[in-house]
């Protein structure tokens, strides 16, 4: 690291105007920023400040190149990546170091005597004499090799690399480096571009430059390694992002195939870290990342990535669940009198579903506080799939059953530890809860007990002034054949905020009906094929069942 330690030296002592104008940027967008705010600052440009989006996706740009070369650096073609010091990029690989400069323009193509493309080749002259500087783009690359010479063992390259493609004039002809990329090739002595550097020039004190003695190699050879590369355009960066996303995709996900992979605003999130990892030395912005720290981010995303497809799977996965089990249903309908209107609002409390799906509701906690009454609970990973699917084809029937009954939709409330719903029409609580196949009244009524008494606080203080009908499922009691009042009187004590040195609430008596669930099924199958009297039997057994326990 020590000739690294001399390049950042060099670099800082030697920054110019242009290139202060940069860091200037960097310090006031980039420099203690988190990810987020960088990323947003990237994706999004307010219209009216044309300086910035000139900036903005100039730097885009830059990031997005050099995240080409980190995927490379992957693949162990390089050891480690330079942003922003030394030039836009720097990339090393054992005594091998390449310089790359990145150039961006709104046009696609540009002749190469106007204006920035002349920037290539073109020296500004000194205040007051004739002599030019050596600040061209070429310069600036060339004189690189300066630091890491030939006779010491070093390979360096120079890239300029352009959104646009330098079209060749009478005067200049630069087409021959766009082939060049092996840095190997012969360069005649009528090279347009070795006549223009082979001028005299001097550096920014005045002083003159040999590339000779100053680099240890004639400008010849030099340019024996410069390449002329022309990337995508600005007016298709989508292509190039979804390039890296791809190649980035193929590194990532390897293992788990092609149905995961990387979007661009996950370029913007490792755009973002790798700012906000960078190191400040002297007011420049230096980012050195190193093979281990760019897996180290890389893995942040992979996670993100690989969190998001998980979950969109397994909002699939309850999609289907819930279609499966209503199509069931439908399926048991059968021909009866009453088939079609219950199929439509059948399809319509599945579209209600699937909505519920959408805002987070998933049938792996329903099937918990089915069971247990509760999300602390290992229920759905205890039973094998054919019960998951039993157990959420009986409670599906029941709801759909009472929604039948009382001519009403019964939608999920707030509630995070009885499986509760609320009647639409009647504005009462329901409650579900699913027993073991031998258990009677008295243990059904001891582990809804015991799910209150543990529930949290907020559920107590939800329940508190609510009538609730809990509706037991998959007994096998006989003698539990009509709705049973019960009382529920010690808990754990809840206290109020804002009363905290009054008495706290605690044995608080419930009051709950407990509702025979294969009674209520029973009747409503008994009744299936009326038709005359169809509505006046569905209140019979709403009233039979769901109103209140004198």
């Amino acid at each position: 690291m020590e000739k690294l330690e001399q390049i950042i030296t060099h670099y800082i002592e030697n920054q110019e105007d242009k290139i202060a104008e940069s860091v200037t940027f960097l310090q006031e967008n980039v420099i203690g920023k988190n990810s987020n705010e960088i990323a947003e600052l990237i994706a999004k440009v307010i219209p009216e400040e044309t300086g910035g989006i000139v900036a903005i996706s100039g730097f885009y740009y830059q990031f997005l190149v050099a995240i080409e070369y980190m995927i490379d650096m992957l693949k162990g073609k390089w050891d480690y990546i330079f942003i922003e010091h030394l030039d836009d990029i720097v990339v090393g690989k054992d005594k091998t170091v390449r310089f790359i400069q990145v150039k961006t323009s709104e046009n696609v193509k540009m002749e190469a005597t106007t204006s920035p493309a002349s920037g290539l080749y073109l020296r500004s002259p000194l205040a007051g004499r004739t002599d030019r500087k050596n600040n061209s783009w070429i310069d600036k690359l060339l004189s690189k090799a300066e630091l890491l010479q030939q006779k010491d063992g070093y390979t360096t390259q120079f890239q300029l690399y352009s959104s646009y493609h330098f079209i060749k004039t009478r005067d200049y002809d630069f087409d021959v480096y766009t082939g060049n990329s092996n840095y190997d090739m012969e360069i005649a002595d009528a090279d347009h571009l070795l006549l223009k550097v082979s001028d005299s020039v001097c550096n920014k004190n005045g002083e003159s430059y040999d590339y000779e003695i100053k680099c240890g190699e004639k400008p010849k050879e030099l340019l024996r390694r410069f390449y002329l590369h022309t990337g995508t355009g600005l007016q298709n960066l989508e292509v190039f992002e979804d390039h890296l996303c791809m190649r980035l995709s193929e590194w990532l996900f390897q293992d788990v195939g092609d149905r995961v992979r990387v979007h661009p605003k996950d370029l913007n999130t490792l755009i973002g870290d790798l700012c906000t990892r960078c190191t400040y030395r002297d007011s420049a912005e230096r980012l050195l990342i190193t093979r281990d720290k760019l897996e180290e981010i890389l893995g942040e995303i992979r996670a993100r990535c690989l969190n998001s497809v998980e979950q969109t799977s397994e909002k699939h996965g309850n999609m289907s669940a819930v279609s499966r089990i209503i199509d069931s249903i439908v399926s048991d309908i059968g021909s009866c009198v009453h088939a079609s209107t219950f199929k439509d609002k059948l399809y319509t409390y599945r579209e209600y579903l699937e909505k519920w799906v959408e805002n987070g509701g998933n049938i792996r906690t329903l099937i918990e506080r089915y069971v247990d009454g509760t999300i602390k609970s290992s229920a759905y990973a205890n039973l094998k799939e054919v019960n998951r699917e039993q157990k959420l084809y009986d409670f599906f029937n029941i709801v759909f059953i009472m929604m039948i009954v009382k001519d009403s939709v019964l939608e999920f409330t707030d509630s995070n530890s009885l499986l509760t719903k609320k009647c639409t029409v009647s504005n009462l609580l329901f409650s579900f809860l699913s027993l073991e196949s031998r258990s009677n009244l008295e243990t059904g009524l001891q582990k809804l007990e015991s799910i209150i008494q543990q529930s949290d606080t907020n559920d107590h203080l939800y329940l508190l002034d609510k009538s609730l009908r809990i509706v037991f499922q998959n007994y096998t009691d006989r003698r539990f054949t009509e709705t049973v009042r019960h009382e529920i009187k010690s808990f754990s004590e809840i206290q109020l905020k804002g009363f905290e040195n009054e008495q706290p609430l605690n044995k608080v008596t419930y009051l709950v009906d407990i509702i025979p669930g294969k009674e209520i099924r029973d009747d409503f199958l008994e009744v299936l094929d009326e038709q005359d009297c169809f509505r006046d039997k569905m209140q019979e057994i709403w009233d039979k069942y769901c109103n209140e326990v004198n």
